[in-house]
């Protein structure tokens, strides 16, 4: 990285190249090494306030294109801009301020490293210019030009932050996100102060627009910071509930799950479980699906879904009673994404799952048969019952560890809807228990007959 100058030899460099110390004019001197492009008299004459408008941006956009291919004279810029610098201020025409910035623009790409301290001084031109939203888009061109696109803050390093969240207030357009992605990557210590205030903004952006490439460059920035920055604990909040809603967008799924999985690989990977199990608890999230959906499927697909993140330990005993709560407000989104997840938990893990977690998922698949009487999708009731012949296969193959009578109980209160081999197997269990040996062993099998046989 750069070396910063100091704020004395900057300072007096500036006063210098704008004739407060001893900077020369341009002139048509012949000293001028055969490299150099002289700015002359006659070209500075017809920039200044003395001719007419259309004189000096015809002058302007000439000295445009010289800047673009030749290298200036030493000061030769400084008295360019003391020419035009009048015709930058709110009053003035658009086509007089436009010219202006693109001049800026031209005289920055072209004239690349020999600016030195010009360009903290350009840059302050730009920070502290108030223009009117028709300005916006040449104003952050100049910005991106000085920058490289947010590669390069080369005497800029002070003030960037500052103008970043500045820029962020009135301008945050994906061509700026664009740039704000950059700047994360090659620039992230310069803004470390101001990354959380920067996520909590972007965060905002990502819940309002209807955008999606803004959204999607949203997401990338958020990605830099996670990946060259640390996300700030303190917006990990805000940073989750955008992913969460975030996901429930197609074209965005993969990319959510991506930018998840690299926050929960780090050391706030446990916290984050934590905000989405208390997400799902919340009352004042009841009634927001999307919200809930989104935290239901990636707290799965962290802990027991295909990819899941070994290093996170917390059990499926510790999160599904937030799944449970999440319930509270019977949502089909919702409910649909909670069957999903504990359907792939039980294939993949229910051989392993002990009493207490059996437990657990019993009491969610019974509200899960309560809600589908009233919510009535059919969608839902199907995988539902899927749901109920996942552990029905897992009892058959000995691999059920939970309570018989509470789950069969279950299957008896939906046993109309139930396919015969559902049923069978629930009499074969029933049967059981009906035995000369026991007391009341009759009316157990005249109620079994009357249920299932008549």
């Amino acid at each position: 990285m750069n070396k910063q100058p100091s704020k004395e030899s900057l300072k007096d460099k500036v006063k210098g190249i704008f004739g407060l110390g001893t900077a020369r004019p341009p002139s048509k001197q012949s000293d001028a090494r055969p490299s150099e492009f002289i700015i002359t008299t006659d070209i500075i004459k017809e920039l200044q306030p003395d001719c007419g408008l259309s004189t000096r941006v015809r002058m302007m956009n000439h000295v445009c294109e010289l800047a673009k291919t030749k290298k200036f004279e030493d000061h030769a810029v400084e008295a360019v801009w003391k020419a035009v610098e009048d015709m930058l201020t709110p009053e003035q025409p658009l086509e007089a301020r436009h010219a202006v910035l693109q001049l800026l623009r031209a005289i920055i790409q072209g004239q690349g490293e020999r600016l030195g301290p010009l360009r903290a001084f350009f840059f302050n031109v730009i920070r502290d210019y108030q223009p009117s939203s028709e300005d916006l888009s040449d104003r952050l061109e100049v910005f991106k030009a000085l920058t490289e696109n947010g590669k390069d803050i080369t005497y800029l390093e002070e003030d960037i932050a500052r103008f970043v969240l500045l820029w962020m207030d009135i301008g945050l357009t994906s061509d700026f996100l664009h740039v704000l992605v950059n700047l994360v990557k090659f620039n992230s210590c310069y803004l470390d102060q101001n990354v959380s205030v920067m996520v909590q903004k972007i965060c905002l952006l990502c819940n309002r627009t209807t955008s999606s490439t803004d959204i999607e460059v949203a997401l990338q920035v958020l990605d830099a910071v996670v990946c060259y920055n640390c996300l700030p604990s303190d917006s990990l909040t805000v940073f989750i509930i955008t992913l969460c809603r975030t996901v429930n967008v197609k074209e965005f799924c993969e990319s959510c799950w991506k930018l998840m999985r690299k926050v929960l690989g780090t050391h706030l990977g446990h916290s984050a479980i934590y905000t989405m199990c208390r997400i799902m608890e919340e009352r004042v999230y009841m009634e927001d699906a999307p919200l809930l959906r989104g935290a239901v499927f990636f707290v799965g697909m962290a802990l027991w879904g295909a990819h899941r993140l070994p290093a996170l330990k917390n059990t499926p005993t510790l999160v599904l009673p937030s799944f449970y709560k999440a319930m509270s407000s019977a949502n089909e989104v919702v409910s649909y994404e909670i069957v999903l997840s504990i359907t792939r938990l039980i294939k993949k893990y229910g051989k392993e799952l002990q009493v207490v977690t059996w437990d657990i998922l019993l009491g969610i698949i019974e509200r899960l048969l309560q809600q589908i009487q009233t919510i009535g999708s059919a969608e839902l009731k199907a995988i539902v019952y899927e749901l109920l012949t996942t552990v029905e296969e897992l009892y058959e193959q000995n691999g059920y560890h939970g309570s018989t009578e509470k789950f069969f109980s279950l299957v008896e209160k939906c046993a109309d809807k139930r396919p015969d081999a559902s049923v069978l197997t629930l009499i074969s269990y029933r049967a059981q228990s009906i035995q000369p040996a026991k007391d009341g062993w009759i009316q157990s099998l005249h109620r079994l007959m009357e249920k299932f046989f008549r």
